[in-house]
This record gives structure tokens, C-alpha cells and sequence, in this order.
């Protein structure tokens, strides 16, 4: 009878229980038994044994047996061997009277919607059983309809489901197929629909036999495993990720906060032991670089705590009105100061509403950012101004570039440029707060391949002009 699947048999019992009342949609495996037991309680017998057409249609195998016929499953005849073969030859049933009545009463009974239907293109129903109505809410008149259930198949099945029954219909193959209709009531209901094609005396196709079970059920309880091994998967993936993330915070961090620490403990000793003893502009020089190394650590953490505080939503951006030009060509020259390089400033007068603070701190970290990881010699530049309704700041350099395929990377937490040393100086925060900050503002960050090579770090802010007050 074609394909089958495996199945624990679970039992007539555990469907029906012992007065007939269903109690869940069988598997397809637990079917044979269900027909012999209640084959045989309606008809007051204990021993009977299921009969069922082997592909390619050359035999008979016995699919189930019970009583006294329970060792018969899995012989197998031919037409016209014993009573089943001779039943199979002829097509005639050998029953009692009163016998195709309790039949058909089984067959009612089986939660399971059972269907005969002649062998042709478009063919009609010769019989469809009622738990159709309790199954898809139509009645087995409207089930019975030439073609009309294929009126009933869900959008995402239909193109599937037709071909395979064209094919079948083609090569005579068994059907056997899970797919989705749409009840009377709106209801998806996934049905797995099973179909042997019947021959006749001298060997012609006759009619399709088949039936159909509700399996909605248990499809959604494969669809929910999948979502829960998903999800299961995806917090496994997010939890390797934080813990990378975590390594890697620790190592950057416990370096940068080890240089300046062991810089400034140095000095102090130094100055605490040999202080009354070293020139006047010896402890001018450690004092220098003591309060250098104090603003390197007071960055550090103002950094760490700064994107704590916007990974939690509890910044909100103190927005005024600004002149960036100015804030700009004031950073650009201690810029100039701290690093000894060059840096040619290329902005329009703008004035805009933005958080000063948190505008500063970008250009900070952009300008950081260039000198840490581009030579001395290399030119670098900062340029703004006003694009659409928004205000466009850039700072560029014509050093390597970066990659593309790393270009939105670098803008996650610790992350750092490909050409960047093991020890190269920085975190890899300050990019993350550039564009944690410039989302503050509604705006965002990028980085993109500079025209003439090198990098073009940009960030776009929202200022759209002021509503015009008529007169």
C-alpha cells in the first residue's frame, strides 16, 4: 500500500477507548490495527487479519492480525490465492449479509476521513465518509464534488500538492502527502493524505482508495521543537558571543588601564622618594606626564561608564543650540597640541541643536581613533557641513583604509582595525560611543573607502531648520 510510517503501535484503546470515544488523532502506523479490532467488534469476532495492496499491485501482504491470526502479518498472495486472493480476483466481497452495513459502520467510526474516487483526470467521488464535517466542517456532499477540495488547499501547498497529484494520477504511483486545506470555519488544518489505486479484474485501473488524518497537532508540536532548538541555538550562539566579547573587554581593559596605572603609581613613588632631590624641571616633566596619565585612566573609565549608561537607555541628549565650527577648530588645536601632527580643519559656519557634551566626545574619539592607528606623517582632516536636513561631520585620513567586509564591525564594542598591533593603544570603545551617540541624536555613524585612499569616518545628525512663523 505504499509508503508507511514507523510508528509505536499505541493501541485501538488508547484512540477510541473501550466504548468508542476518540481521544487524539492516530499515527499512521496505529490504522491497521484500529480496522481489525473494530472489524472485529463489530462483527463479534476475535480473530481476523488485514489484508492490503502491495506496490507495485502483484500481491497481497497481511498488514495485522489478531486472536488466533496475530503470527499471520506479513503473508503474503497472489490473485486468486486463498479466500483474500480470491477476493482481490473477483472484486466481489464474500460477506454475510448485513456484513458491507457494519463495514461501512467501521469505517465511520476511525478518526480518519475515508474516500473512494474513480480513476480519471478530474475524477468524481464515488464515496467520502462524514468525519469530514468534524474534521474540515464541510459535509461529504460538498467533499464529494468533482475537484472541489483542491479549491480548499492552503496558498503555500497548492502549487506542490497538484503536481504531485498530477503525477500521480499520471504513473498510477501510490499518494501519499502532508500538506494544508482551509476548513469551513477559516481554520489551517494539516492533514496527511494517503491513496492506493485500485485494479480491476483483468488488471485496469479502477478507482483510488484512500483516507486522510488531522495531523495539525502534531505538526504544530514539530514547529514549536524547532522554534524551542532555534532558540535554544541562538541564545547557545549569543552566550559564546558575550563570552568572547567578555575575554576580549578584559584584555583590552586590563591594558589599558595597567599602562597609565603603572605610569602614574611610577611618578609617585618617584616623586615621594626623590622629590627634594630632583631639578625643578625633572618634576615639572613627571608632573606632566602624571596628569597626562590621569586623563588617559579618567577617559578610560568616563568611556566604560558611558556606554553602561547607553546599553541601560538612561542617557538622554541635552540638546541646544551649538556653534560646531567653533567647538570643532578648538578641539582640532589641542588636537594638535597633544599628538605634534598636522591636521587641516574643512568646515562651514554651522550652528545646530545637539548635545555639546556628546557632540565633543565624537569628535574626540574620531580624532583618537586617526591618531591611534595611522603614522605620524599621515594627513588627516575634519570637515562639516550642512547636508539636507542635517548636519554631516567627516573626519579622514590618507592612511590603509578598511576593509569593507570589516567596515560595520568596527563599530561594535571591541572591536579594532585589522591593521591595529596586539598592544596598539585603545579600548576599542571609542568608535561604539561615536555611534551609540550619534543614535542619541537620531543620526548614525559609518565608515567608508576615502576618494584618493584612506579612511571617511562620518556621522550624520538630524537638525532640521526651524518652522517659519508666518507674520
Amino acid at each position: 500500500m505504499g509508503r508507511e510510517e514507523a510508528s509505536r503501535p499505541m493501541g485501538a484503546d488508547a484512540w477510541f477507548g473501550p466504548a468508542g470515544g476518540a481521544a487524539g488523532a492516530p499515527e499512521l502506523g496505529d490504522l491497521p490495527e484500529l480496522v481489525v479490532t473494530w472489524a472485529g467488534r463489530l462483527a463479534g469476532i476475535q480473530d481476523a487479519l488485514l489484508y492490503l495492496v502491495e506496490p507495485p499491485g502483484q500481491r497481497l501482504v497481511a498488514r495485522y492480525g489478531s486472536g488466533r491470526f496475530a503470527a499471520g502479518a506479513g503473508e503474503r498472495a497472489r490473485k486468486g490465492e486463498g479466500l483474500a486472493g480470491e477476493v482481490w480476483r473477483t472484486g466481489a466481497p464474500l460477506v454475510s449479509p448485513g456484513a458491507e452495513a457494519r463495514y461501512r459502520t467501521l469505517f465511520e467510526q476511525i478518526p480518519a476521513v475515508v474516500y473512494s474516487e474513480v480513476h480519471a483526470i478530474g475524477g468524481s467521488y464515488i464515496y467520502q465518509s462524514p468525519q469530514i464535517e468534524g474534521i474540515l466542517g464541510y459535509t461529504p456532499e460538498e467533499g464529494m464534488q468533482p475537484s472541489r477540495w483542491k479549491t480548499w488547499l492552503h496558498p503555500d501547498d497548492r502549487e506542490r500538492v497538484l503536481a504531485e497529484d498530477a503525477r500521480c494520477e499520471r504513473t498510477g504511483d501510490p499518494w501519499f502527502v502532508e500538506y494544508r486545506v482551509i476548513a469551513k470555519d477559516g481554520r489551517t488544518v494539516w492533514i496527511r493524505d494517503h491513496a492506493v489505486l485500485v485494479h480491476g479484474e483483468h488488471g485496469e485501473p479502477d478507482f483510488w482508495q484512500g483516507y486522510y488524518i488531522d495531523v495539525t497537532d502534531q505538526k504544530l508540536a514539530e514547529a514549536a521543537t524547532r522554534e524551542a532548538l532555534q532558540r535554544e541555538r541562538q541564545a547557545s550562539l549569543e552566550l559564546r558571543a558575550v563570552d568572547t566579547m567578555k575575554n576580549t573587554f578584559l584584555d583590552a581593559v586590563s591594558h589599558e588601564l595597567r599602562t597609565p596605572l603603572a605610569t602614574v603609581i611610577g611618578i609617585a613613588k618617584t616623586l615621594k622618594r626623590a622629590g627634594q632631590s630632583l631639578a625643578e624641571e625633572d618634576v615639572a616633566d613627571l608632573v606632566d606626564r602624571l596628569v597626562n596619565n590621569a586623563d588617559k585612566l579618567d577617559r578610560l573609565l568616563a568611556d566604560l561608564l558611558d556606554l553602561d549608561r547607553l546599553s541601560k537607555g538612561i542617557v538622554a541628549p541635552k540638546l541646544r543650540r551649538t556653534d560646531l565650527a567653533a567647538l570643532i577648530g578648538g578641539l582640532a588645536q589641542e588636537w594638535r597640541q597633544r599628538s605634534g601632527r598636522r591636521l587641516e580643519v574643512l568646515v562651514e559656519p554651522v550652528v545646530a541643536t545637539v548635545d555639546p557634551a556628546k557632540f565633543e566626545r565624537i569628535v574626540e574619539n574620531l580624532l583618537a581613533n586617526a591618531d591611534r592607528h595611522t603614522t605620524p606623517d599621515t594627513p588627516v582632516w575634519v570637515r562639516l557641513a550642512r547636508r539636507d536636513e542635517g548636519v554631516l561631520l567627516a573626519v579622514e585620513d590618507a592612511g590603509a583604509g578598511v576593509p569593507r567586509e570589516l567596515q560595520a564591525e568596527l563599530f561594535e564594542p571591541f572591536r579594532r582595525g585589522p591593521q591595529a598591533p596586539t598592544r596598539t593603544p585603545g579600548a576599542g570603545i571609542g568608535l561604539t560611543l561615536v555611534a551609540r551617540f550619534a543614535e542619541l541624536h537620531g543620526g548614525r555613524a559609518w565608515v567608508e573607502d576615502r576618494e584618493g585612499g584612506g579612511a571617511s569616518f562620518r556621522v550624520l545628525l538630524p537638525d532640521p531648520p526651524d518652522p517659519v512663523v508666518a507674520g
